[in-house]
């Protein structure tokens, strides 16, 4: 079930905010929002309940295919076929189940209804293996890999959630899965970066370079593709994810049996003081100077995601709280946009403002546990304690000391200066 949860994890694309559409006129103390269609996210969930992981990701998201390179070709093909939700290849090991765990897959993915249509489980496997050998020589050409047919999966209803609470079960899903031999992360990451990724955004650093170094830890799994949205333009998606994840062990079942699950044993699986940039071994994160001299704030994006065992609620953050999203004036600062309070699902985001950087300090968030008496589901972020981190202020403090203590040890040494 868990395998299943993270697949369709990675089919069912979320973008964090909507920037591509998202432009206005600014106020008088509040520059042009500007639009961008390239979107750089870092990602954190802290999922103590369901998964009982840590999964950190960086993923980048537009809908121009000058910045992820699909032909134009490709895309109106591959748009003419109404069934098509989905092309993904990824090297998570046995995407699907039945694949050897030393192969990577290309999946197309189909509505499954529309697949069937009034037929049975033959004509799903029928129109769907049509589909894709009409499809299939041409993105193995887009993504440079030559894969060969392996299965039609059904992605079956399984009852279960995802860890923010949307019923997987709605995706009604099928997909045709091709596989080729396995590769490293890093050899997959070169790749297809470098086919697929505008060279000057593969050259303005930012979160790129973040994932870049993240791709050489062989625990990382690169996704990289197209959902469709209807009508609109494809959403283009490349995303490097690595889970840190406790040892099997058994626990106590409710009926008292022996129960096999994983054990909370992830360092740092502790989430009363969290910071996301910890899980990429970085202090200070950049945003990509791809935005160098354009206001777009809602271009790059930190994400953290936590779904505790117990109620809990956030009580500090390092940096402002971002109440409402109205106008430009709102993104000038950086700091937390809550889009969930829940006690039971946190997810905060925090938005760069004008700044170009944030530091690990300036992430750090607090949780506390809470009191389920109280009657409420979320908690007021009024009441979330903001401890600002004002290195300015404090080099101005160092400074002014350095200056007193300057003109004390000029009025001690005059004092002994005679006039001869």
């Amino acid at each position: 079930m868990l395998k299943s949860v993270f697949l369709l994890g990675i089919i069912l694309i979320s973008v964090i905010f909507t920037p591509f559409a998202f432009a206005q006129e600014s106020e008088d103390s509040a520059p042009l929002l500007q639009k961008a269609t390239w979107l750089e996210s870092m990602s954190v969930i802290y999922d103590q309940k369901f998964s009982k992981s840590i999964q950190a990701s960086v993923a980048f998201e537009t809908i121009n295919n000058n910045d992820i390179q699909f032909s134009d070709e490709l895309i109106k093909k591959i748009m003419s076929y109404e069934e098509i939700r989905f092309v993904f290849f990824t090297n998570m090991e046995e995407c699907v189940m039945g694949v050897p765990l030393d192969e990577m897959c290309i999946m197309i993915g189909f509505n499954l209804d529309m697949l069937k249509g009034d037929l049975g489980i033959n004509a799903i496997h029928e129109n769907g293996k049509r589909i894709s050998n009409e499809l299939i020589t041409d993105i193995k050409n887009a993504f440079g890999m030559n894969a060969e047919f392996h299965s039609i999966y059904l992605h079956m209803d399984d009852g279960s959630k995802n860890p923010i609470g949307t019923d997987l079960s709605t995706l009604r899903t099928a997909s045709a899965v091709f596989t080729l031999p396995r590769e490293d992360s890093n050899i997959v990451f070169t790749k297809l970066s470098e086919q697929l990724i505008n060279q000057q955004l593969r050259e303005s650093g930012g979160f790129y370079d973040v994932a870049k170094e993240m791709a050489k830890n062989p625990s990382t799994v690169i996704t990289t593709g197209m959902a469709l949205q209807g009508d609109e333009l494809p959403m283009m998606l490349f995303k490097v994810m690595q889970i840190e994840r406790g040892e099997l062990g058994f626990a106590e079942g409710e009926d008292g049996n022996p129960l096999l699950e994983y054990q909370y044993s992830v360092t740092g699986f502790d989430i009363s003081t969290i910071n996301p940039l910890a899980h990429f071994d970085i202090n200070d994160l950049e945003r990509s100077k791809y935005f160098e001299g354009h206001f777009v704030p809602l271009n790059s994006v930190v994400q953290v995601v936590v779904v505790p065992e117990y109620p809990s609620k956030v009580n500090t953050v390092n940096t402002n709280i971002i109440a409402k999203l109205d106008s430009a004036e709102d993104l000038v600062e950086k700091g937390w946009f809550f889009t969930s309070t829940s006690n039971n699902a946190i997810d905060a985001r925090f938005l760069f403002g004008q700044s170009d950087t944030v530091t690990a300090d300036e992430l750090v968030m607090e949780i506390d546990a809470w009191d389920i008496q109280s009657g409420d589901d979320s908690f007021l972020i009024d009441n979330i304690n903001v401890r600002i981190q004002n290195t300015e202020g404090e080099q101005y403090i160092i400074l002014a000391v350095i200056i007193i203590a300057a003109i004390g040890a000029a009025i001690f040494y005059l004092k002994g200066y005679k006039r001869s």
